[in-house]
């Protein structure tokens, strides 16, 4: 993430440009030392690289976060929304549905249906079944049901912004055997999801998946 205005500045230069040397990307009106600082957080994060001549250049990951920087230099790159995938997984026997608690930020402590980030390398059906494996020894085939845009507010404040896809395996096999230290798993039978500290989202999701209908969506929830 860039998390600096200099930060920023870097990788809006680099992208109207093939390279560029160290005299060319730092503001005249800023220390050597503080952008030094700046330009290996950069380098550190993969987002500029410096080849033997000197000159610097965007990597791939840096040429693709460079698109949210180029619409405005100033803005905070967390302001876009994550993609992420949503997993539905229940249990055929007793219909049990399998649930996860959040352990860290955003939404600590939070309960909903677990989640996968997409990959440019596999289609959403094959990292579903990849994570949820993965993460919780069970395995199934998952079925994309639609997605859509959902943002979560605390109070006034922007807590969450995903761009989500809604998939689901109603014929999960095996044992739960978790194997993630940033949640926590469990079946339940009969869950209550408009409980307290249940993600908000969560009820509209298991509308959609019991109709079993394509669908596009673009909420915003209070908490």
């Amino acid at each position: 993430m860039l998390d600096h205005h200099l930060q920023r500045e870097i990788v809006f230069k680099l992208a109207f440009t093939p390279s560029a040397r160290f005299s060319d990307l730092k503001p005249g009106d800023v220390e050597n030392k503080l952008f030094t600082y700046h330009l290996q957080k950069v380098l550190k994060e993969g987002y500029v690289i410096k080849s033997e001549d000197g000159l610097y250049t965007l990597t791939p990951e840096g040429r693709r976060l460079s698109t949210g920087v180029l619409d405005d230099h100033q803005k905070l790159v967390v302001e876009r929304p994550l993609s992420v995938l949503f997993l539905i997984v229940r249990r055929k026997s007793d219909g049990a549905w399998l649930l996860y608690e959040r352990q860290t930020h955003p939404m600590l402590g939070f309960r909903g249906f677990m989640h996968a980030h997409p990959s440019a390398i596999s289609d959403c059906a094959e990292v579903a079944k990849h994570h949820c494996q993965t993460k919780t020894g069970l395995t199934g085939d998952f079925t994309a049901l639609g997605g859509g845009y959902i943002r979560v507010y605390e109070g006034a404040k922007l807590e969450s912004f995903t761009h989500f896809t809604l998939l689901y395996c109603d014929d999960i096999q095996g044992e739960l055997t978790p194997n993630d230290s940033h949640a926590t798993y469990f079946w339940e039978q009969n869950p209550d999801f408009t409980a307290d500290k249940v993600f908000p989202v969560e009820p509209l999701l298991k509308e959609f998946y019991d109709a079993k209908q394509p669908f596009f969506i673009d909420k915003t929830y209070t908490i």
